[in-house]
């Protein structure tokens, strides 16, 4: 599992925690800390120093793109789990994605992706979208061989396909939305996994919501 981060030294030790409570095994946990102007790093590195499930590495700031592939090359695994720092995966969610690699046409499991802060009127109606979205559109989607976005609060990849695809590109804000066009451009299947359950925490103002949108 990659988790890129900047500046999370809030959620960050929460998020690999709860990564460590998954019921897939041989799980290896690669921490990319992107550059971080506060503790993030020290933080994770002094939490879970010793833990052989944990490689925790730092780089200077290039992006989340960055971050992703720094992780995903340096992982010794045939398949990655991209998610972001400020999410917990329920504890079935791995190996929830991996059922789906049924084929080797199969390149990527978009997973389900939930508000975890419904604390007002703006994460309560974008968990209502969230819901619509991912449960009814990606269905449908997954039908026609046509998602578009495997999100980055939880995606699974197969490696090599992702590498042949050329990786995640840094000159884009989507690069989840990107990477997913271009492995159908190279003729992948794209799968869809509700059972995949990931709470992120959503933007709580009309601030954080419209930078997140632009």
């Amino acid at each position: 599992i990659i988790v890129p981060a900047y500046n999370e030294e809030v959620n960050a030790c929460r998020t690999v925690a709860s990564l460590l409570q998954q019921d897939y095994p041989n799980l290896q946990v690669i921490f990319v800390d992107d550059g971080s102007r506060d503790n993030t790093f020290k933080t994770v590195s002094e939490t879970f120093a010793g833990d052989p499930h944990v490689q925790v590495h730092t780089k200077p700031n290039g992006g989340k793109a960055s971050a992703l592939n720094y992780g995903i090359h340096i992982a010794n695994s045939d398949f990655v789990i991209c998610i972001d720092a400020d999410t917990q995966l329920k504890n079935n969610a791995v190996s929830e994605l991996m059922k789906k690699f049924t084929g080797e046409e199969i390149a990527a499991v978009a997973g389900n992706v939930k508000v975890g802060n419904e604390v007002n009127l703006i994460t309560r109606w974008q968990s209502i979208e969230y819901i619509t979205s991912q449960n009814f559109d990606r269905r449908a989607f997954e039908l026609l061989n046509c998602i578009t976005v495997v999100p980055g609060a939880i995606g699974a990849f197969r490696k090599d396909a992702v590498i042949k695809a050329g990786a995640f590109i840094t000159d884009t804000l989507a690069e989840d939305c990107d990477l997913t066009m271009r492995l159908h451009r190279h003729g992948y299947k794209v799968a869809n996994c509700n059972e995949a359950i990931s709470y992120t925490e959503a933007p709580e103002n009309m601030k954080q919501f419209l930078k997140q949108r632009f």
